[in-house]
């Protein structure tokens, strides 16, 4: 059923955008798929923006502003509110307009043990100039440079405004590039369109939905295995930042699986994540993902770093809980065919997302063996 599911999501539904009616049917398909394998499911509904590019659009233009108004303490608030935002705790976001977008959550309650949950996103993203095969190498290089204005222009604002002369127009080259990463932006909003996500994030989608199908049929010892899929990922990670604000207390002990991206090249476990800072993955994650990577070689996963986009992951780790993401890249260490119209199912190796699914079962069940080697020797001492 893996291909039929990668199917049905980028092909039967296609382009799924954050908070759009396809996102919805493909909330819709999952949960009917994972209520027919007999879990307990819910829809958790919630409101978002359907796109980061006019927030961010905002962001890089402030500075400009400040320049030209010669209000240094516009453009520190700014770079303030944009590296909040930039590490999933939205905060101008909050006064953006937003529509309504969800999660699907699914368990058995039949089943007890170390709480396992499979996270995967459901929408699909924009294509965009940065994206394109002639940009994509440098996208990290970019955002370092565009990271490091937004930390440099309120300094030599205030530089301008107390001494004046030079810094005014040292200033202004920030400025500059900030507000044409907002021109960019602004392409990718009106002339762009949604592309199929069958890499990003069918592929995690139809794994996270293979993995049901497997664990229902034959449970790992141990654990208990739950899934959430997630609405709004590509515009900010809001459906992971809203289950933690709402479920998030129910949940400190639990361990994530992220699965995003994993349709093409090699596979990785991400022992960091994030644009800046890389926010660390949980250590006994990354160590039992280790045990099982050298049980299985013929596997070929690998341990990685992810500093591209933020995942659903990110959030978590930034909240300290316990997350790990999985992710495939290609010999370049990008993600293939990201965020461009070349996404599409024809494009997927379904090996890679089959070697996946095969690895994270034998994870589950390696985390099953550890728990009930804790329990029963936690019993033995007492």
């Amino acid at each position: 059923m893996l291909k039929e599911h990668l199917y049905h999501l980028s092909k039967v539904i296609g382009s799924r955008g954050s908070a759009t009616n396809k996102e919805t049917r493909a909330a819709v398909y999952t949960q009917d798929v994972l209520s027919g394998l007999g879990y307990k499911t819910e829809v958790l509904p919630f409101r978002a923006l359907t796109t980061f590019s006019w927030l961010y659009f905002v962001f890089y233009t402030v500075p400009l502003i400040a320049w030209i108004l010669n209000i240094p303490i516009l453009s520190l608030i700014c770079s303030v509110l944009f590296f909040l935002d930039l590490n999933t705790f939205p905060v101008l976001s909050r006064i953006f307009p937003k529509r309504g977008s969800q999660n699907v959550y699914a368990f058995n309650p039949d089943l007890t043990g170390k709480k396992v949950v499979i996270v995967a996103h459901l929408d699909s993203s924009k294509a965009g100039l940065n994206f394109s095969p002639a940009l994509v190498k440098g996208f990290r290089n970019s955002f370092l440079v565009m990271a490091g204005s937004m930390i440099l222009a309120p300094l030599l604002l205030f530089a301008s405004f107390i001494w004046g002369g030079a810094f005014r127009w040292m200033a202004l080259l920030p400025c500059l590039y900030l507000a044409f990463t907002a021109l960019m932006l602004l392409h990718r909003e009106v002339w762009n369109k949604y592309t199929d996500g069958a890499n990003d994030n069918a592929s995690g989608v139809a794994a996270a939905l293979a993995l049901a199908s497997k664990c229902k049929n034959e449970p790992p010892n141990g654990v208990e295995v739950r899934f959430l899929l997630t609405g709004c990922e590509e515009s900010g990670t809001y459906g992971m930042i809203d289950f933690l604000a709402k479920h998030g207390d129910q949940h400190k002990d639990t361990f994530f699986i992220n699965l995003d991206n994993i349709g093409s090249g090699n596979l990785y476990y991400m022992s960091g994540e994030g644009m800046f800072p890389v926010y660390k993955a949980n250590a006994e994650l990354i160590d039992t993902c280790s045990t099982v990577a050298g049980c299985r070689p013929e596997l070929n996963v690998k341990q990685g770093v992810y500093n591209l986009l933020s995942t659903d992951a990110t959030p978590l780790l930034a909240r300290k809980y316990k997350a790990i993401s999985f992710l495939a890249l290609n010999d370049e260490g990008l993600l293939p065919n990201w965020h461009w119209p070349s996404d599409t199912y024809e494009n997927v190796d379904i090996k890679t997302v089959e070697t996946a699914v095969e690895f994270v079962y034998d994870l589950l069940k390696e985390i099953g063996r550890k728990n009930l080697y804790e329990t029963r020797h936690l019993r033995n001492t007492r």
